[in-house]
């Protein structure tokens, strides 16, 4: 059996995790919470957030990043945010040490679904640390889109480790739901990893995983579904993600897998059988 491991009982479900090889931890985030726990999956601490919904998490050089963002107005839709923000914790103690702001999110939510909105920008997700063409490290944030055929790019903002905003990357992919759900990145092939929710129209791309580079572009694609978290272990190795429940009682899991894996199976349905045996039935 492969190595995995979960967080079970949480009120919302998975949106990420990240691993402190050094140190022997793990953070998870949840829409409404962040969880550390060791490699075997003992929780030590949780830190729960109010009037919004979290998304993919990062750990670096002691602290953990999560994307933010705010609940809408009473009356508005669900997903018509009111804040883009980056939460920085000290990976210790969990404690909230910032808040960061991405203004560039204000000026193209701004813009959606108006005429000419060149952008199909829905909010932040994914986040991770990596190199940039120049090889400097950065900080990394990934976007939400809404359907659209002509929303067919994925976006990458590029970011200071300050958080200021530098560029924007982006990969032809086809339009997908809701765009990236996590994002990191191979320190060993100097590549993003990056996952998407499954079609949900004729137009959508059938892919939901995908290897890209900042110079190169798209370099492999696959029909394999880990949209509640993906962490580059190094050395060809990755953990991938499940998730079980529904809203009021969610469990989140991260399984050991390597890449010949996402080109052999479709997705989460024959997964459980393949990684857990009966322990998820």
């Amino acid at each position: 059996m492969r190595r995995y491991m979960e967080v079970f009982h949480q009120h919302c479900h998975m949106q990420g995790f990240s691993v402190d090889k050094e140190n022997g931890y793990v953070y998870w985030s949840f829409t409404d919470s962040v969880v550390k726990t060791n490699m075997e999956s003992m929780m030590i601490l949780q830190a729960h957030v109010s009037g919004g919904h979290l998304g993919d998490i990062a750990y670096y050089d002691g602290k953990v990043y999560s994307s933010f963002m705010g609940n809408s107005l009473p009356g508005h839709a669900w997903d018509d945010w009111t804040a883009f923000r980056i939460h920085v914790y000290d990976a210790k103690d969990l404690r909230l040490l910032k808040e960061i702001e991405v203004p560039l999110c204000y000026e193209m939510h701004a813009m959606q679904g108006k005429p000419g909105d060149p952008y199909g920008f829905s909010g932040i997700d994914g986040i991770t640390f990596g190199k940039d063409e120049n090889g400097e490290i950065k900080m990394f944030i990934a976007c939400a889109l809404i359907t659209g055929e002509e929303y067919d790019h994925q976006m990458i903002l590029q970011m200071s480790l300050e958080g200021e905003y530098e560029k924007t990357h982006r990969f032809l992919t086809g339009n997908t739901v809701y765009g990236i759900q996590t994002l990191d990145y191979d320190w060993d092939t100097d590549s993003f990893w990056f996952t998407t929710y499954g079609a949900a129209a004729p137009h959508q791309d059938r892919e939901t995983l995908y290897n890209v580079s900042l110079k190169g572009g798209v370099i492999s694609r696959y029909p394999y579904s880990s949209p509640y978290g993906l962490f580059c272990l190094g050395g060809g190795k990755f953990l991938a993600s499940l998730h079980q429940g529904k809203t009021g009682n969610c469990s989140g899991y991260a399984y050991e897998c390597e890449e010949e894996l996402f080109q052999n199976r479709k997705g989460e349905h024959d997964i459980k059988d393949f990684i857990f045996g009966e322990e998820l039935k």
